[in-house]
């Protein structure tokens, strides 16, 4: 059985052959700063927009000097990642939470080639660990170590608690990427009200056979006469009349929030290469900010 850091370093391996070919310039294109950061003044030039005046500096020199400025690049990254029970699903190479931590680390390694923060929450129905963003590669070995050995405290999920603690923590506005099977529900206005301040990209990740392959365990479920969730036992009969239905439901729901926030929604099939999943997202966010 591999250690520790013996599957720490697998994942590594992994991850950044992919960020160092399929998402190389993907990722710097579709990232850009907050805005401008001033970089110094020169001497006026004939055709400089005289609203770039730096008055104080005139004022001082007796001549007319402007104010010059870059394209603010550093970002913040953060990822939620929901490590509950239901992200068990799923054989090795397709299981959703191996492939939820396959996709954090994609962000957190193009983070660390941008040069740009970047910060961890993992949560179930309480928030596990807390990784504040930072740079450095030392930052998101750390981070990976913590991605691969942590367990979680419960089987449930409480998204809108994972969502509520971000806000508490992370003042600054941010790129937030949330990875969950959204096995849940109320969290809904949470992601609304925290749109307003930070950009939101989400990330929901589902196996096919969820819906066609009963199995032992108890999982959420929607129950249709009350309108909440159930724990039920998932190879019971009335498993797969009402998995179906329920899963179609919070993808309609989440695609419906995505157009009404403009907030970017990936459905990820862990059962199938997400790497054409993540290009096409990189590649139309890239074309969307050109305009």
């Amino acid at each position: 059985m591999d250690t520790l850091l013996q599957k720490v370093r697998k994942l590594e391996i992994k991850v950044k052959s992919l960020v160092d070919t399929a998402f190389a310039g993907e990722y710097q294109s579709a990232f850009r700063g907050q805005g401008l950061e001033f970089s110094e003044v020169r001497a006026y030039q004939l055709g400089d927009d005289i609203r770039s005046i730096d008055w104080n500096v005139t004022a001082r020199s007796n001549s007319v000097y402007i104010k010059q400025f870059r394209e603010e690049r550093e970002q913040q990254i953060f990822v939620l990642f929901d490590i509950s029970g239901s992200e068990d699903f799923g054989a090795e190479t397709e299981n959703k939470r191996m492939i939820g931590t396959e996709l954090a680390a994609i962000f957190a390694f193009s983070s660390l080639r941008n040069n740009d923060r970047f910060g961890l929450i993992t949560f179930s129905n309480g928030i596990e660990q807390y990784f504040k963003p930072l740079r450095g590669r030392s930052h998101i070995m750390a981070i990976l170590q913590g991605l691969i050995k942590s367990l979680p405290n419960s089987k449930k999920t409480d998204i809108k608690a994972a969502i509520d603690y971000y806000k508490r923590v992370q003042k600054r506005k941010s790129v937030m990427i949330l990875i969950s099977d959204f096995l849940d529900q109320g969290y809904e206005d949470s992601i609304r009200q925290l749109s307003i301040r930070h950009e939101i990209i989400l990330i929901r990740l589902f196996h096919p056979e969820e819906i066609l392959q009963a199995r032992s365990g108890i999982i959420p479920i929607l129950d249709n006469e009350s309108g909440i969730i159930r724990w039920v036992n998932s190879g019971g009969g009335a498993y797969r009349k009402k998995v179906g239905p329920y899963l179609k439901e919070i993808d309609t729901r989440l695609s419906q929030l995505a157009r009404q926030k403009k907030i970017a929604y990936l459905p990820v099939d862990v059962s199938k290469d997400y790497v054409p999943v993540l290009e096409k997202f990189f590649n139309t966010r890239h074309a969307s900010l050109k305009r």
